[in-house]
């Protein structure tokens, strides 16, 4: 058989009181019995008027066949409920410890099954353990308020309270998880694409750094052959040392060879300025006149004569 939206995940009451059955109570024998080997334990044996504990089902089986009395545990008394009423709702914001995991069922098991064993009547009893339950439904309807996605605090909680909020808490803290991770996704993204961004700015700023450290850290002065003061980076500072290198271990024959050779060097292109500077030869014109075209190539050639001569 399917079961509802709501009791999927989650325990039939009728389930949670068949698990509390295994608990045990203590029981009076009114006969004597031999121990009984079961699959999920020994019963026992059992000896008119000598208490011994037993689980509740086995005591409700012998009680219905009135073959023993069920003694009804401390905390069921019309004292103890009335001293845990009165703590409940005086703190309404923690669940009292006086009760037992399955407090809830084995009340309904021993009202149900031995009433007459109780020190109370019923009724009193089981307004009691109804009052003391409204308390606790009220307390944790009040602590949801409180549901986040990640931790919900239940202390002193009965299996069959646990029970009745269990399918509402887990889907609830699943839907805020869900809201949790929709509204930090974009947020997260953003902040890691600027952290990105940032981070590349940063290696692009230390990388240009670099390169100018780099190109001005190692700039240096020689002096080349012809003593002309030069200033090179990082590779031309290590070329000119090669070069002085060089020059230091050459012979003395070739290093003044070398000076012989920047010297002529230096005078044919002094030669070369020289000639440049010369004026240039005279240009003669061819007229009709003969006579006057004498005059004019005589006049021309003493001024490019004194131009030579430097007067």
């Amino acid at each position: 058989m399917a079961l509802p939206l709501k009791q999927v995940g989650t325990f039939m009451p009728s389930e949670i009181s068949f698990l509390a059955e295994n608990t045990l109570v203590t029981i009076i024998p009114r006969q004597a019995m031999e121990s009984v080997e079961l699959i999920g334990g020994t019963i026992p044996s059992l000896r008119p008027m000598r208490r011994i504990e037993i689980p509740i089902w086995v005591a409700i089986l012998l009680k219905k066949q009135s073959r023993c009395n069920i003694v009804p545990p401390d905390w069921l008394s019309e004292e103890n409920l009335k001293i845990t009423y009165d703590a409940e709702a005086a703190n309404m914001t923690r669940f009292s410890a006086n009760l037992p995991w399955e407090w809830v069922e084995v009340g309904e098991l021993i009202l149900a099954s031995a009433p007459d064993d109780l020190a109370s009547p019923p009724h009193v009893i089981r307004n009691l353990l109804r009052d003391i339950r409204e308390v606790r439904q009220a307390k944790a309807r009040a602590g949801l308020k409180n549901l986040n996605e990640s931790y919900l605090q239940l202390d002193n909680v009965g299996a069959m309270e646990l029970n009745e909020i269990r399918s509402f808490v887990t889907m609830s803290m699943n839907e805020l998880r869900t809201m949790q991770s929709t509204r930090e996704g974009p947020e997260q993204q953003d902040a890691d694409v600027a952290t990105n961004d940032e981070d590349e700015d940063e290696d692009d700023d230390d990388l240009l750094q670099e390169s100018y450290d780099d190109s001005m850290r190692t700039t240096t002065s020689y002096p080349d052959s012809n003593d002309t003061v030069r200033h090179s980076s990082r590779l031309g500072s290590d070329f000119a040392s090669t070069e002085k290198e060089r020059s230091s271990s050459m012979p003395d024959s070739l290093v003044t060879s070398n000076h012989h050779s920047a010297a002529s060097i230096s005078h044919r292109s002094t030669q070369s300025r020289s000639r440049s500077a010369l004026p240039q030869p005279p240009i003669y014109t061819d007229d009709n006149d003969d006579e006057e075209d004498e005059d004019n190539d005589m006049e021309i050639d003493e001024n490019y004569l004194n131009a030579v001569n430097g007067n």
